[in-house]
């Protein structure tokens, strides 16, 4: 059965076009916002060949396909003129598939949409940084030269810029035009402003105290600002007669939402987040072995349940105000290559064919970072090794974590090793740490699983299943 096919057999099995509200995709999944769930043929849509599995997380349904699942995306695009993500829609009070969602679905599910559209690019860049990074420690590239002018900008002028992007993306989520949110990202971006929150100058805005701070490199102001926007927006296309609404609604949101951004939600978001970023360093000060454990351990678990992603912001915030993360080397890191070994481990025990196969692809992925066809395709269905390689990443994150193992941009996997590096003292004990962390749980995770994790009834059961 070929992408097409599996495509137009997912779209039945979910109940078909007409109850379908929208489709987008992540790394592994393409997720189903749907009008009916009762409609969707879980049977049926599990046994189709691509389908690694299903997951049901708060009025959204992830059909499981691996590595390409942008392919299948592609394919859903032409089937689904109309419902794929990305897709502006004109009707900003559309009526949208009512499901109540708990709070940290609420929190993942905005989260999601507006990180995941640029998660990739991030990406890059931050390894890009880690690279440079590399290479000044290595004396090939030296600081005052032009080629490291250039690449330094590559790899941090997403980051600093984050709020431009971030307008779109959140814009899109809360139904609002992304031009507009843009337009307030430009405004708390603008060049005087920051002169004048570099210099200290005291200003008032219409007889109010301006609180101006430093909007580079933050995350949540634009977000809310967004979110307001999109409120304030619709309201005033009720108001405002259809021929002036292309320039008085943007206008008249820009000199609402701009104001309070700067009075109000900037300032108190942002010692609200510096807030949480000095309570993640001084949890992290208290018991770093603690902390370490704890989140090398839980981490692959809440990937599994779809909210991971809820906790981007937090590790957006601390790059932005510490120039590293504490979690991040443990998360991105340490805890992939728990369930990794324990995938590895599988594949080598196996005398299964396509259950070796399957695993080693999702091994091979999870080298990269990406855990997800570990998790849904073999380790947690079949439990065992999915706990092997949650224990494995709490003690490679306690290593990590004891001996300052830390992140200094966005990476993750194999290839964004170099952003381990420190910028100012180059590969330090804390990059020794994370690497050792890692290699440690990776062994330990294979080991055990090996060992314990799988035998031949393990064989018997997923052969028909994989």
């Amino acid at each position: 059965m070929n992408k097409e096919e599996s495509v137009k057999k997912i779209i039945e099995f979910v109940g078909s076009q007409d109850n379908i509200h929208s489709v987008s995709h992540c790394f592994t999944r393409l997720r189903f916002k749907l009008l009916d769930r009762t409609k969707v043929h879980d049977e049926e849509l599990t046994a189709l060949p691509a389908v690694m599995g299903l997951y049901d997380r708060g009025g959204e349904l992830q059909v499981i396909l691996g590595n390409k699942v942008s392919e299948y995306y592609r394919e859903a695009e032409k089937m689904l003129e109309g419902k794929t993500q990305g897709v502006v829609d004109e009707q900003l009070d559309d009526e949208q598939p009512k499901k109540k969602l708990s709070v940290i679905d609420t929190i993942s599910d905005i989260a999601s949409a507006i990180f995941i559209p640029i998660i990739g690019v991030l990406g890059g860049c931050g390894t890009l940084q880690g690279i440079l990074a590399l290479l000044v420690f290595l004396d090939v590239v030296d600081v005052t030269s032009g080629t490291y002018l250039v690449i330094n900008a590559m790899g941090k002028g997403i980051f600093y810029f984050l709020p431009f992007f971030l307008a779109y993306t959140a814009a899109n989520k809360f139904g609002g035009k992304p031009f507009i949110s843009m337009a307030i990202a430009a405004t708390i971006l603008y060049p005087d402003i920051l002169t004048t929150v570099t210099e200290g100058t005291t200003m008032t805005f219409a007889q109010l105290p301006l609180l101006l701070r430093d909007y580079s490199s933050t995350v949540f102001p634009i977000i809310v600002a967004a979110w307001v926007a999109s409120l304030v927006e619709k309201q005033l296309r009720k108001v405002i007669p259809d021929i002036l609404k292309m320039i008085f609604v943007p206008m008249f949101t820009i000199v609402i939402v701009v104001p309070l951004t700067l009075l109000v939600l900037g300032p108190v978001l942002t010692y609200a987040m510096d807030g949480v970023t000095y309570s993640i360093n001084a949890l992290y000060k208290v018991s770093p072995i603690l902390t370490g454990t704890l989140v090398g351990g839980l981490w692959q678990l809440l990937v599994f349940m779809g909210i991971s992603k809820a906790f981007i912001s937090i590790f957006a915030t601390e790059f932005a105000t510490n120039g590293f993360s504490y979690f991040g080397a443990i998360v991105f890191f340490v805890a992939a290559m728990g369930q990794t070994g324990a995938v590895f481990a599988i594949a080598a025990k196996t005398k299964i064919k396509n259950i070796k196969s399957v695993t080693m692809g999702a091994g091979i992925s999870g080298l990269f970072g990406i855990t997800e066809p570990a998790l849904f395709g073999i380790n947690v269905p079949a439990k065992k090794p999915f706990v092997i390689g949650s224990v494995s990443a709490a003690i490679g994150g306690l290593i990590t974590s004891l001996f300052g193992g830390k992140l200094y941009s966005l990476a993750t996997g194999i290839l964004g090793i170099p952003s381990l590096i420190s910028p100012e003292k180059g590969i330090d004990q804390g990059f020794f740490a994370t690497i050792i962390g890692s290699i440690v749980t990776f062994a330990l995770a294979f080991v055990f699983t090996y060992k314990f994790g799988w035998n031949e009834t393990n064989d018997e059961i997923y052969k028909t299943r994989l």
